[in-house]
């Protein structure tokens, strides 16, 4: 995981080193979201019966599996933790501006006219 300094260290005012900092604060994110999945997956699996390999190189290529689907899973929008840890390094910084990826907004109505 690359370490994502806490202050930046770009002049303000220059644009292009503030892109450069937030995708590499997006991609830090997205590796922390990644590893929370792959533990939500994982512990998911343990806790399914029938989920029981019995095998070191079962159990291992269970593990490379569980962490690409993590990866992939957090590459492809994932739960949402990415984007709020940057929204909040951002905002911690004073730089919040409006991130490059926002939240879906909640639907206030469900199908069929009923709340």
């Amino acid at each position: 995981m690359t370490p994502v300094s806490p202050v930046s260290p770009t002049p303000a005012g220059s644009p292009a080193g503030s892109k450069v900092e937030e995708r590499k604060l997006r991609q830090s994110a997205q590796e922390i979201e990644a590893v929370f999945v792959q533990h939500l997956i994982k512990t998911m699996r343990q806790a399914s019966p029938g989920g029981v390999l019995t095998g070191t190189g079962q159990r291992m290529y269970q593990e490379m599996m569980d962490e690409e689907l993590g990866r992939a899973i957090s590459k492809g929008g994932g739960l949402g933790l990415a984007d709020m840890l940057v929204r909040d390094v951002l905002r911690r910084q004073g730089t919040h501006k409006n991130p490059s990826s926002e939240a879906a907004p909640v639907p206030t109505k469900v199908e069929g006219g009923k709340p």
